[in-house]
């Protein structure tokens, strides 16, 4: 099998592209979810971004675009993974229309999550052709939550997805899901959960595709995984990667983003440092780092 591993990102600018779609009624659409645990889900707090990715883009990014919507449920568990269930509680960032993506849509007005890095880099060239929709919780972990059709959080994840197909139907688009965004592993990085994640991971994705068969023209969804980070908060990131990685083996349309190759990085914020949460340049870089790998999959522009 042929696997398929993101190293570095070309720059925004290359990714993007000149030319601009109209919007308009009836016409096909493409569609993206992101999902994951609190790195999928944005934590990482906007007041950094003028320091670190400087005043433009953070401008920019504040004011949002237009050209590319996401609809959005973030969710909160306890955490670290202990082998109890707790019961997941939504938080107070969501939107059940489709919103211009832009700051505040993480898991509270003042974080962000990787689609603004998503936004930046493919608004240009696939304007108003591409629709996000984010469903992630964070402190879940793959084992307990999202593996198994009867887990807390994979009944939700599906029925969320469909509610938001059915609203673009009936905005007068004809969209189709081309790419599911995984951010997820490091509620599984301890003793009886990493030694199972990459079957865990192929019970997700078959259940996955087969649920949300129908809605992604009847084949295979890629699934694009990112590695967490090597952060010493986490027991055994090494394992729940090398999984992540030997899972992106089975399948072409299984890929996987090293993000710690990429050179993400949770400890460099001017003021505060969070081991847990990528800072403000990585979580954008990971948006970018997720568009680069799905763009492949997208309908081409001419």
């Amino acid at each position: 099998m042929k696997k398929h591993i993101c190293y570095l990102l070309l720059s925004p600018l290359i990714l993007s592209a000149t030319s601009c779609a109209t919007n308009s009624a009836s016409q096909n659409v493409d569609v993206v979810i992101i999902s994951g645990q609190s790195n999928g889900v944005g934590c990482t707090y906007s007041l950094y971004l003028p320091d670190t990715v400087g005043n433009d883009r953070y401008e920019e990014f504040f004011t949002g675009y237009s050209d590319i919507q996401i609809a959005y449920d973030c969710w909160t568990k306890d955490w670290p993974a202990t082998g109890i269930t707790f019961i997941p509680h939504q938080n107070r960032s969501k939107k059940d229309t489709f919103v211009p993506t832009r700051l505040g849509q993480g898991n509270g007005p003042s974080t962000f999550g990787p689609e603004i890095g998503i936004a930046e880099a493919l608004h240009k060239k696939y304007a108003n052709k591409l629709f996000l929709i984010k469903f992630a919780c964070g402190g879940s972990n793959l084992k307990d939550d999202w593996a198994q059709r009867n887990s807390p959080l994979y009944g939700k994840l599906i029925d969320y997805v469909k509610k938001q197909m059915n609203n673009l139907k009936e905005m007068g688009y004809i969209p189709t899901i081309k790419a599911f965004c995984w951010m997820q592993g490091e509620g599984d990085s301890y003793p009886g959960y990493y030694s199972v994640y990459q079957n865990n991971l192929r019970i997700f994705t078959t259940n996955l595709r087969e649920d949300l068969k129908d809605l992604s023209g009847n084949k295979e969804l890629p699934f694009i995984d990112a590695g967490i980070s090597d952060s010493s908060v986490w027991e055994h990131p090494r394992e729940v990667n090398e999984a992540k990685v030997a899972f992106a083996e089975e399948s072409e349309n299984n890929i996987f983003i090293d993000t710690i190759a990429a050179g993400m990085h949770t400890n460099q914020e001017p003021d505060e440092v969070d081991e847990c949460h990528y800072d403000s340049e990585s979580e954008v870089l990971l948006g970018h780092l997720f568009a680069e790998a799905f763009e492949q999959f997208l309908e081409p522009i001419e």
